[in-house]
């Protein structure tokens, strides 16, 4: 699908989400935009620490957690939006 797909790594133990650090993020690493954009899909983003970030969506769980802003970045700009789709109760089987 698109963008998405293309900045895509297989997804490894020590990167869950495949995130691939050398893409550039879609909404830039400003932190406010990031938070914003994944608040408009639904997410709740609550900063746990220094450079720790918990994103929760409709449930308190799952909880993903982000250990740099270009990693929340990188989520928010590949992933956000596939997750918020599969987390939606109405989405659910």
């Amino acid at each position: 699908m698109g963008i998405a797909n293309s900045q895509a790594l297989t997804a490894t133990r020590s990167n869950l989400f495949g995130l691939n650090p050398g893409a550039p993020a879609l909404y830039g690493e400003d932190l406010n935009t990031n938070r914003q954009w994944l608040e408009d899909l639904g997410f709740s983003v609550r900063q746990s620490g220094h450079r720790h970030w918990v994103v929760t969506h409709s449930n308190p769980l799952p909880e993903l957690h982000f250990y740099s802003e270009t990693e929340l970045a990188q989520f928010a700009s590949y992933k956000g939006h596939h997750y918020a789709k599969h987390l939606l109760p109405e989405n659910r089987t």
